[in-house]
């Protein structure tokens, strides 16, 4: 792993600072692909961690629209789509340091081709690139549903879990009235929103490859590191006045118990 120090804040904990600038070009490079790679790691595990829980709450024989399943699902696709973007970066703005858009653009890409050439076989699965597929339509629902409002529209089957079957769009699309749209098959591992899926197994399993392949790649580019890192340049501020986290907390807390969702303080305060 790459250099980092922990700086204490008070009583709350401690505050993880890594260095982006080495002794030399080729430790900064290092350094900063470190960065990199350690979300590509995060965002994986997410990946796994919720897929796995999807899975083993819909074998529990859970609700068929059971909203933890559905929210694990969506948070899986969310780091699914952060891994893609970090290793097939596609449009971006331009950044502060650049004085154009293409220069911002010509950096992500060749940041995401260095990682692909690090990582190798692993960063190169079709499943990456195909979860854009089944993630977009997730994330602009509203402009699927605004589609589907034609006059003749009568049913919509969507947001549940299926033990083998399911009800979709018709395959002709133009002038159908009834409507399959997010459908999870547990069992068969596939992730469904209309005809469009996402087979979960894969790109668990792909997510996998891809952990152990940075695990591989942290330990090789660790070893061309010399010399001290360096570190500073941080502002350390306190982020609400003393009593303001608890008081905004019980207010919080306070208003929770008003729509009976009522929780118990972490501290017990």
């Amino acid at each position: 792993m790459a250099d980092r120090v922990s700086t204490p804040h008070l009583q709350q904990g401690r505050i993880p600072v890594r260095s982006l600038k080495g002794s030399d070009p080729v430790a900064s490079e290092v350094l900063r692909d470190m960065v990199y790679l350690d979300e590509l790691d995060r965002q994986a595990g997410i990946v796994n961690n919720n897929i796995v829980f999807a899975w083993r709450r819909a074998a529990a024989e859970c609700s068929p629209t059971d909203a933890k399943v559905w929210s694990a699902l969506q948070a899986a696709l969310f780091a699914a789509i952060i891994v893609q973007r970090i290793l097939y970066p596609g449009s971006v703005h331009q950044y502060p340091h650049h004085k154009t858009q293409k220069e911002s653009r010509d950096f992500a890409r060749r940041r995401g081709q260095r990682l692909r050439d690090l990582l190798g076989e692993a960063a190169d699965a079709e499943i990456i690139r195909l979860t854009k597929d089944v993630r977009d339509p997730f994330e602009h629902v509203d402009e699927r549903l605004d589609q589907l409002m034609t006059p003749d529209a009568i049913a919509l089957s969507d947001w549940y879990i299926s033990t083998g079957r399911a009800l979709l769009t018709p395959e002709t699309g133009a002038g159908s009235t009834g409507y399959g749209l997010r459908v999870f098959y547990p069992e068969g591992g596939f992730l469904y929103f209309g005809r469009e899926k996402l087979d979960l197994y894969v790109l668990d399993l792909a997510m996998l490859r891809l952990r152990a392949a940075i695990g591989v790649a942290q330990g090789d580019l660790q070893k061309k590191i010399r010399g001290r890192n360096l570190f500073g340049g941080s502002q350390l501020v306190d982020l609400l006045p003393e009593g303001g986290a608890h008081q905004r907390a019980e207010y919080w807390l306070a208003e929770r118990q008003e729509f009976g969702h009522g929780l118990t303080h972490p501290t017990g305060g």
